[in-house]
């Protein structure tokens, strides 16, 4: 499998890529090509979430001990003292920590349901659902949000099938087919219901397709060499 660093740098720049054309045609400003790079390097970074020492595990559950516990007490305990509100707090810290982490990575398996595409797809959805129902940007933006989450992800697995291949010796490693796959063949119930969200979201997202062909209009247009 490719490295975080390998990881990192090919969503960076394959995002960074894709977003200069689409600034340029005025489909992105500023603010949101930033967040479009940002979302590309998330995904570039997601499908690791399944290996139990990865760094990108390591990174969201360290965030999510830290600021998840704080938006609870503010939300429920806000009249309580400051000693009260950090003696909450770090319990609230250990409890994610020895329960929820330990789950997680107890039922998830390095190269398994999250080195799929269509957990690609159910992230991308879930970010176009989140940017365009809770943030309330536009169906274009939203769309594109999700579209480069999804770009980030399908980086990811496809440079996981890239390193797995030997290409000096003309070979292919064992790994290779575990990354880049539409189903996990050791969790097909799981599959199931991946694919059964996956077109549960068709139904409540906005979908615009003009949309979709602005977009591969102006990448068409994109010289290659």
């Amino acid at each position: 499998m490719a490295s975080f660093a390998q990881h990192v740098n090919g969503a960076v720049i394959t995002t960074g890529v894709v977003i200069v054309p689409l600034h340029s045609a005025s489909l992105l400003d500023v603010s949101q090509s930033l967040i479009a790079l940002a979302l590309g390097l998330i995904g570039g970074i997601l499908p690791d979430l399944d290996s139990d020492n990865s760094t990108p595990l390591q990174i969201v559950f360290k965030i999510f001990s830290i600021f998840l516990p704080l938006i609870i007490l503010l939300s429920f305990f806000g009249d309580s003292t400051l000693l009260e509100l950090m003696g909450y707090w770090v319990l609230a810290s250990l409890f994610l920590h020895l329960t929820i982490f330990r789950i997680f990575t107890s039922i998830t398996v390095h190269r398994g349901i999250f080195h799929t595409i269509p957990m690609g797809v159910l992230f991308g959805q879930i970010i176009t659902y989140i940017f365009y129902n809770t943030l309330g940007y536009e169906i274009l933006f939203a769309t594109l949000a999700g579209l480069f989450l999804f770009l980030g992800y399908m980086i990811h697995l496809l440079l996981d099938e890239l390193v797995s291949l030997n290409a000096l010796g003309l070979r292919m490693k064992k790994s290779f087919g575990t990354a880049f796959k539409l189903y996990e063949k050791e969790n097909l119930f799981g599959t199931l219901i991946l694919y059964i969200l996956v077109i549960g979201f068709f139904f409540i997202l906005p979908m615009n397709t003009d949309i979709f062909m602005e977009i591969l209009e102006v990448l068409k247009g994109v010289r290659v060499y």
